[in-house]
């Protein structure tokens, strides 16, 4: 059932209550995982660490990965496999080892040489399961750079990359050239959009609140995956105006405010985990124009600051409390303003978010 569905039952007849609290629930127990295959040395630790918006996995190793290593941000769970064909893991029961069925999808990654494992395993996996399988030649800037010195454009680069894999795999399917350093040039959009298409709604869901946005479309769809969660949230505050008790129902939506908003913080990887990941413990020092911006967006996770933001909207709280008075028709008036009262709120917060990844994300990846 969708939420605008969930919404007007409510206030058709007053339930749906427990479905509003149980959407909630739905998606933050949903787990996407996302096999991330290739041999050492082909950037699978960049090309995570990029899909997040940060750095979860070690780069720079020579070592060969041995064992699967799942890395797990918001739910969504992309889990660096050893290269199909090596001793320990032979490509004749590498799928069967390896447990990959298990995954929504697979990303296979390679960089300067395509083996013919890459080959076989990529043929296998889309006649087995059925599901997408992308090929993503990574470290393109560093390719870019080394064929201008021979007298190369990056237009004819790309070009002749992009025909040798099509040479390669047979297909123009599903081919993407990527630089994780700069994950807003070459294909690595169009790659993180098509991640998101292969999945089911709810997957799409998990995989856009815990994927860090690189363009306008992107910040688009978190959006909408936003607007649609705050208005379950409202929902709730709308139960809440059913509440008897006058001023039991207010204290309840600051509660729901500060759960809604910290949902919106992580969505958006503005969250103070978050945060401290990237910048913290000597790591980096935030510019100062960042550091405003990102005490701004922590704010909204502090009662003092929802309190503070309430006071904008008094006129609104004091009818919802005058409205208790009024039997019946008081208590759907009252549902209706909480509604509206903390719908208001998650839209602020939204395009606050919006305007500190632009600020933050954008400009700090921004190629000199």
């Amino acid at each position: 059932m969708r939420v605008d569905e969930l919404i007007g039952l409510f206030f058709a007849d007053g339930k749906g209550e427990d479905l509003l609290r149980k959407e909630i629930d739905a998606l933050e127990g949903v787990q996407v995982r996302i096999a991330v295959i290739g041999r050492s040395g082909v950037g699978k630790s960049s090309l995570i660490n990029a899909l997040y918006g940060e750095k979860v996995a070690q780069t720079g190793s020579t070592e060969t990965t041995e064992e699967p290593q799942a890395f797990s941000v918001g739910g969504l769970i992309l889990v660096d496999l050893p290269g199909c064909g090596t001793a320990r893991f032979p490509k004749e029961t590498y799928i069967e080892d390896l447990d990959l069925a298990q995954y929504d999808a697979f990303v296979l990654v390679v960089a300067k040489r395509v083996y013919e494992d890459d080959l076989t395993l990529k043929s296998t996996l889309v006649k087995r399961f059925g599901k997408d399988v992308h090929i993503v030649r990574s470290m393109v800037d560093q390719d870019v750079e080394n064929a201008r010195r021979d007298g190369l454009t990056p237009e004819e680069t790309i070009a002749l990359q992009r025909a040798d894999l099509e040479r390669q795999f047979q297909s123009t399917h599903s081919l993407w050239l990527v630089s994780s350093p700069y994950p807003r040039k070459f294909d690595f959009p169009a790659f993180e959009d098509a991640l998101v298409a292969g999945l089911s709604e709810r997957k799409r869901d998990k995989f856009i609140f815990a994927a860090q946005a690189y363009t306008d479309g992107q910040l688009a769809s978190k959006r909408e995956v936003a607007s649609r969660y705050v208005k379950v949230f409202a929902g709730l505050a709308a139960a809440n105006g059913f509440n008897p008790i006058p001023g039991a129902d207010i204290a309840a939506d600051i509660a729901i405010i500060l759960r809604m908003n910290a949902w919106i913080l992580k969505c958006y990887k503005l969250d103070s985990e978050t945060l401290e990941r990237l910048y913290g413990s000597g790591r980096q020092e935030l510019p100062s124009a960042v550091s405003l911006v990102a005490k701004k967006m922590l704010a909204y996770g502090t009662r003092e600051f929802v309190k503070s933001a309430l006071k904008r909207q008094l006129g609104r709280m004091a009818g919802k409390e005058l409205a208790k008075w009024v039997p019946v028709v008081g208590q759907v008036a009252s549902a209706g303003l909480g509604f509206g009262l903390v719908h208001w709120m998650g839209r602020q917060a939204i395009d606050d978010a919006e305007t500190a990844v632009r600020d933050i994300i954008f400009t700090g990846l921004e190629e000199p």
